[in-house]
């Protein structure tokens, strides 16, 4: 299968964007202008709609600079960008949990590696930024893909019971995370209203939302190598 058509992928991850992106053009066009990409992607009979290059801006941004380590905002963008969402300077971004982890996986996809303490997120900056997102959402432990965030999410979570409950949670999730993904949805659908249980299907939503979108890489790696 042609990158054209990889990129004709309204499903396409950025990762595979990219990469698809630098096969038809070349590698050179790491250097481009967006607007110039977009017009020669067209030159190739690519679509270029606004959600595959909000794709395609979001990984160039990941793959030739370094913001998104400090930057939680950039990051955020990203983190919409792989859900196919243009960046707006306007506005302030405001991904989902699933979409956060979703983002990590996929800068590991196109930098090479997991980002660590080395080439990783600022603990000052980006993390506690994290942790508000998950706050929000009533986390109380924060899924495995951003579990560097632990601490800053523990800061807001000092009030109440949380740390009781962020105990029963943990010891219930190294169980229920061993579960084939193949199975989860089951089991996921016969927890109940309990506080334990309202976490662990969040942290499995998580899971699953990053499972599914793997396999969707991977399918899509697989025939642009065709």
């Amino acid at each position: 299968m042609s990158a054209a058509t990889v990129l004709r992928d309204p499903e396409v991850a950025p990762s595979v964007a990219w990469k698809a992106v630098k096969k038809l053009l070349g590698p050179t066009c790491e250097a481009w202008e967006l607007d110039t990409i977009r017009i020669e992607l067209g030159r190739r009979n690519v679509d270029t709609n606004d959600s595959l290059m909000a794709k395609v801006f979001g990984a160039m941004t990941i793959a030739t600079s370094h913001a998104w380590t400090y930057d939680h905002d950039v990051l955020f963008a990203f983190a919409v960008a792989c859900s196919g969402v243009s960046a707006d300077a306007e506005a302030l971004h405001h991904p989902t949990p699933e979409e956060l982890c979703w983002a990590v996986a996929e800068i590991h996809a196109i930098r090479g590696k997991k980002p660590d303490e080395d080439e990783g997120f600022d603990p000052d900056t980006v993390d506690p930024a994290i942790a508000v997102v998950l706050h929000d959402d009533g986390y109380v432990v924060a899924p495995d893909e951003i579990a560097f965030v632990q601490d800053s999410l523990d800061k807001l979570n000092k009030h109440g019971d949380s740390s009781d409950l962020k105990s029963e949670v943990r010891d219930a999730w190294k169980t229920v995370s061993k579960i084939p993904t193949s199975e989860l949805h089951r089991r996921l659908s016969q927890l109940d209203e309990e506080p334990a249980e309202v976490q662990i299907h969040r942290l499995g939503d998580c899971k699953l939302y990053v499972a599914e979108h793997e396999l969707l890489r991977a399918k899509q790696h697989a025939a642009l190598d065709e």
